[in-house]
């Protein structure tokens, strides 16, 4: 049987950088790759973003392509999140994020597998984060994960964060 060798964020961190044209995350000490974002993604995680706009009027900051350091062995990237504005205020331009943000959003793609986004969410949830959205194109639905469990928002139902609601239909609409 081999013998599998974690990756601590320290040791993720002093690797070159990649030059294949993948992207790459550090879950749970493990490198996982994936290739370059597609249009659809990018066209779904702006259309979130501009749907979430209004948490910023209290207190949020939307970001995307950035890391999040959580614990000694996790260093994701989410899709999009929304963070408060003192906490990402206080990240120096050249560090990551310490713990997760309050939204943490991944859009699935067939990449991904399903158990990955399952872990992700729970990585997020476990250090910090008030909800996780998991959008899902094909099935035109997002799976929000938070303290309370797990819950399938569909077509017809809106998204609730900070006070903000997003209505699914407005994330798909049109795509």
């Amino acid at each position: 049987m081999a013998t599998v060798t974690l990756v601590s964020v320290e040791e993720y961190l002093e690797l070159p950088p990649r030059e294949d044209g993948l992207v790459d995350e550090l879950i749970e000490g493990e490198i996982l790759l994936s290739p370059s974002a597609k249009p659809l993604h990018a066209k779904l995680v702006r259309r979130i973003s501009r749907l979430l706009e209004q948490v910023e009027a209290s207190g949020y900051e939307l970001a995307t392509d950035f890391g999040c350091i959580l614990g000694g062995y996790s260093l994701p990237g989410p899709d999009l999140a929304a963070i408060r504005s003192e906490r990402w205020k206080a990240v120096e331009d050249e560090d990551y994020l310490r713990g997760s943000p309050e939204l943490a959003i991944e859009v699935f793609s067939p990449v991904n597998r399903k158990g990955l986004m399952a872990q992700k969410a729970a990585l997020y949830l476990q250090h910090g984060a008030q909800a996780v959205w998991i959008v899902y194109f094909k099935k035109r639905t997002v799976v929000v994960q938070d303290a309370d469990g797990q819950t399938e928002v569909r077509s017809g139902e809106s998204l609730m964060f900070a006070g903000v609601s997003v209505p699914v239909t407005a994330i798909f609409e049109s795509l």
